[in-house]
């Protein structure tokens, strides 16, 4: 058992010498996780100001995510019923990987691969009808995203000839910095009543940055297509059903996410309870938890691994977003009363 977790402790650290292909930035909740998913989701919600973040700890904090990404539909388009959002988002991406060598006395050996970025993005919604009920929306991102090591890792090189590839790691000091620049298309539509439809296609990481964890031997990072949909229906006054897939592919790595949740209607209290499940094909189970109370959502989520992947791999997340609707108040000329006599 013992000599079983150093080889697999090994095949970790070797697996950070590479582009990491399968642990590019994803997340359970990613309806609450909008510009990480399509840059046309900018601006694509009714009010003045969206805030919103997720925290995802996965393997016991072996790999943690904060994000956070605030955005608005600032400015009217070219036609009356036309606008443009515009919007931030910032991330870090944190993994870390701990060993015992092969020498018996040797002690535990830690690092972690930090990749961090600030991004900016906007869209232009194209009302395809008089009523905005049916709005195509085309988005782009771009900005600076870095990575960085710190502390020690065992790597193959060092173990069987005694290399040194921890010389030429990108350090806290020196990290490494690219350019990422993604697109995306997306189409929502009014059905009856509040009940609304949304998909969207995006391609993330469009120019193929060189983002390899050795400076020497820096590889480029893949395009990343998404393919998303979610059906927002009011079933009864009372009852919302809310079915989502979400379809990623980098490189030879896919992953494939089927949702359903259920929310319960409380109008007096001007709030909705929901919950649900969803499950990763070949991975994860996933159990779903939200509250919605007027313009704000908070929503947790816990998946639970169902593939050979031994425990602990489990991954737990935190999201809110909050939409503030700031409006100017109507200007009105007084009123002077003049009595006859």
């Amino acid at each position: 058992m013992i000599f079983k977790n150093r080889i697999i402790q090994l095949m970790v650290a070797v697996f950070l010498t590479g582009s990491v292909l399968g642990q590019d930035l994803h997340f359970t909740q990613f309806n609450l996780a909008p510009l990480t998913v399509n840059p046309a989701f900018t601006g694509a919600f009714n009010g003045s100001v969206r805030l919103g973040g997720i925290y995802r700890d996965q393997w016991k904090s072996t790999y943690s995510t904060p994000t956070f990404y605030m955005d608005s539909p600032i400015l009217k388009g070219f036609r009356e019923l036309d606008w443009i959002g515009v919007g931030i988002s910032i991330f870090q991406d944190q993994s870390t990987s701990g060993y015992v060598p092969f020498a018996p006395s040797g002690s535990v050996l830690e690092g972690q691969l930090t990749t961090g970025g600030l991004l900016g993005s906007a869209a232009y919604h194209l009302s395809l009808d008089d009523e905005r009920n049916t709005v195509l929306a085309l988005g782009i991102q771009g900005g600076t995203l870095s990575r960085k090591i710190k502390g020690e890792f065992r790597l193959e090189d060092q173990i069987l000839n005694g290399g040194a590839s921890q010389d030429i790691f990108p350090t806290e000091d020196d990290p490494t910095t690219y350019l990422d620049v993604s697109g995306g298309l997306t189409l929502t539509g009014r059905t009856t009543g509040e009940s609304f439809y949304r998909v969207g296609l995006s391609v993330l990481h469009i120019n193929q940055p060189k983002n390899g964890v050795l400076n020497a031997n820096r590889t480029s990072l893949p395009m990343r297509i998404v393919g998303y949909a979610t059906y927002d229906y009011n079933f009864s006054d009372e009852l919302l059903i809310i079915p989502s897939v979400l379809y990623q592919k980098i490189g030879p790595a896919s992953e494939l996410s089927v949702q359903g949740m259920l929310g319960y209607k409380l109008p007096e209290q001007d709030m909705i309870l929901k919950g649900g499940l969803g499950y990763r094909l070949g991975d994860a189970l996933q159990v779903l938890f939200g509250l919605d109370y007027k313009d704000l959502r908070v929503g947790a989520s816990y998946d639970v691994t169902v593939s050979d992947l031994a425990s602990p791999s489990n991954a737990f997340e935190l999201g809110v977003a909050y939409i503030a609707k700031i409006y100017k108040r109507p200007k009105v000329d007084p009123v002077i009363f003049c009595p006859r006599f």
